[in-house]
């Protein structure tokens, strides 16, 4: 949870367990994705919580949360590369044997939806293995902010049109329940709004590069180096 402390009015997390006193759950909403984890809206009324609760220090709620969004962001894009080529891997396979005047797959429409298909999954993997190797090399974190930003934006989107198109390319079929793209299109919609919009992440991008440049967001290389490209 995320709190005001008070007389500062503070930012802080806290670990609250469900069960304690005053605490109660609303509703829990129902989305269009299937995941198995859901978002209850919680109520607090004169909840008591011992000073071991506080997650970091007082006043650096928001400092936690942003730094959190980093590894959720990379998280977020290489679910959606991995959702995207199944969709287009289950695509391949029916027009491959799908026959319409001859195989779907041959026909040019087809092919042309495939290879911007691939290009999208190629490219944005590549991005998303970059920056997860910088964060492994230690990266400044503010940079890192960014490009986590660059890489949640890049390919929750890509794996949004490669969804879409291969449920156009099944047609009918791929709005059926039973289809896996019919699922995947609903769940990988959200990508593009939680853990800040598409949005959110391009103000993330073009407010790094007003203060700092294009060459940190640009560059690719170990910690050091990036961090030195930005000073």
């Amino acid at each position: 949870m995320l709190a005001n402390v008070l007389p500062e009015r503070a930012p802080t997390l806290f670990l609250v367990d469900k069960d304690t006193p005053g605490v109660r759950v609303l509703r829990t909403p129902r989305y269009m994705h299937t995941f198995v984890y859901e978002h209850p809206e919680f109520a607090f009324e004169d909840v008591a919580l011992p000073a071991d609760a506080v997650l970091g220090e007082l006043g650096q709620g928001y400092e936690l949360t942003r730094d959190w969004f980093v590894e959720e962001r990379l998280m977020i894009a290489a679910r959606a590369i991995g959702a995207a080529e199944r969709a287009l891997r289950a695509a391949v396979e029916w027009a491959g044997e799908r026959q319409q005047s001859g195989r779907l797959l041959e026909h040019q429409l087809i092919q042309g939806m495939v290879a911007d298909s691939v290009v999208d999954i190629a490219t944005n993997r590549a991005l998303v293995h970059q920056v997860a190797w910088e964060a492994d090399q230690g990266l400044e974190r503010k940079m890192l902010h960014a490009k986590a930003a660059v890489v949640k934006l890049a390919a929750s989107e890509a794996g949004g049109r490669v969804v879409d198109r291969a449920l156009q390319m099944f047609g009918g079929r791929g709005y059926m329940r039973e289809n896996p793209c019919e699922r995947l299109y609903r769940d990988l919609r959200v990508d593009r709004i939680w853990e800040g919009t598409s949005e959110i992440q391009r103000l993330i991008v073009g407010n790094e590069v007003a203060k700092r440049g294009l060459d940190g967001v640009l560059s690719f290389g170990t910690g050091a180096a990036v961090a030195a490209a930005a000073a």
